[in-house]
This record gives C-alpha cells, sequence and structure tokens, in this order.
C-alpha cells in the first residue's frame, strides 16, 4: 500500500525533464505550485510552448538543450516524462545516487512517488490515483468527481471553511463541537444527497 501524501513545493527546487505530452501533463500541475521549476528539453511540442506562455504560480526557467548530470543538483524532486530509455536510467540513477525523489512518466519501476489525478475547487483538492498502474482510469473518475462537484460550487465551500473558523473560536467544547457537527450535517445533506435519500425523503413526505 502506497501513502498519500501532498508535498508543500513553495520555494523548492524542481526539474522537469521532457517536452512532449507526457511532460506536458507534469507542468499543467507543476506551474499550480509556487516552485522553482526548471524545464529541459532539446524540443517542445507546440502545445507546450503554448502553454509555457500562460502565467503560473510557479517561477519557471526554460532550457532548451538535452539532459545533462548537472541538472539534477540542488533539486527537491526530479520529473523525468523522456522517451529516450538510456536518458531515462541515467536520470533514474543520478537521482538514486543524490537522494533525490524521482518520477517517471509512464514508467513505475523508476518512480519513488506517483502523480494524481487532481480536482481542484477553492479550498477543497481532491486526488485519485490508480498508484501508476492506469493513468487513463484515473482521468475517467476524475472526470466523474468533477461532475459531483462542479466550479460553481467553490463559493460554499470557502464559506463553510468560514463557518468552521468561526465554530473553532468558540469559547465552549460542547457548543464548538454541536456547531461542527451540524456543519457537516448540512454539507452532507445539501451536496451529496443521493437519489435513494432524496425518495426516501418523498416517501415520508
Amino acid at each position: 500500500m502506497l501513502l498519500p501524501l501532498s508535498f508543500d513545493l513553495d520555494g523548492r527546487e524542481i526539474l522537469l525533464v521532457g517536452g512532449g505530452k507526457a511532460a506536458l501533463e507534469k507542468y499543467a500541475q507543476l506551474r499550480r505550485t509556487a516552485c522553482r521549476l526548471t524545464i529541459v528539453a532539446r524540443d517542445f511540442k507546440p502545445d507546450f510552448l503554448e502553454a509555457l506562455k500562460s502565467a503560473t504560480q510557479a517561477v519557471v526557467t526554460v532550457v532548451e538543450r538535452s539532459f545533462t548530470p548537472r541538472d539534477i543538483e540542488g533539486k527537491f524532486i526530479v520529473f523525468s516524462a523522456v522517451d529516450d530509455e538510456a536518458v531515462a536510467e541515467q536520470i533514474f540513477q543520478l537521482c538514486r545516487q543524490k537522494k533525490i525523489l524521482i518520477n517517471s512518466a509512464d514508467d513505475r519501476a523508476r518512480c519513488d512517488f506517483f502523480t494524481n489525478a487532481l480536482i481542484d475547487r477553492g479550498p477543497v483538492t481532491l486526488s485519485v490515483s490508480t498508484q501508476g498502474r492506469f493513468a487513463g482510469f484515473s482521468a475517467i473518475l476524475r472526470r466523474h468527481l468533477e461532475e459531483v462537484l462542479p466550479p460553481e460550487l467553490d463559493d460554499d465551500w470557502e464559506r463553510i471553511f468560514d463557518l468552521r473558523k468561526r465554530a473553532i473560536a468558540l469559547q465552549s467544547v460542547s457548543e464548538k463541537k454541536s456547531v461542527i457537527a451540524n456543519i457537516v450535517r448540512d454539507i452532507e445533506r445539501k451536496f451529496f444527497r443521493g437519489k435513494k435519500d432524496h425518495e426516501h425523503e418523498q416517501a415520508d413526505n
């Protein structure tokens, strides 16, 4: 069993090697963090070049050349997304020697961890993983979960978190627990009440 973790990448030095579709998928997630991201690739696909024009949370440095061993120096995490098997193995072995965490796209054997399919809804983030076995299936599950949590609910989540913050500030422990319990029940009733629950409610009425 794998342990799901969330890394705080603020200010961290991250390396992404590759300029193709797999590298672009990694970039799409990394650009939303406040990391210091270096991307090394001899060639970039047009879609990737277009994505690089958009604003990002990350500080991005693009290096248009082939990977060299010095590229991993001082890096916290390395993302490898290259088609060349020899280069993929070189990057993996260098990370092993330097004790740097590595994720290799579509290459389970060369991964210390796996990136998940994400649903980002304001203060709520859900992740779906098949532990590196079938990324396409993770994407399908993500799309279905996005229907359960549509973007227009983002403001609702913010209000819910604000209510909890106010509840935490209450002096009475019993009152605090009661208010938080009510918030949880209201969330479940409003957002996650299934069809059967709705039918039961109608029958009771």
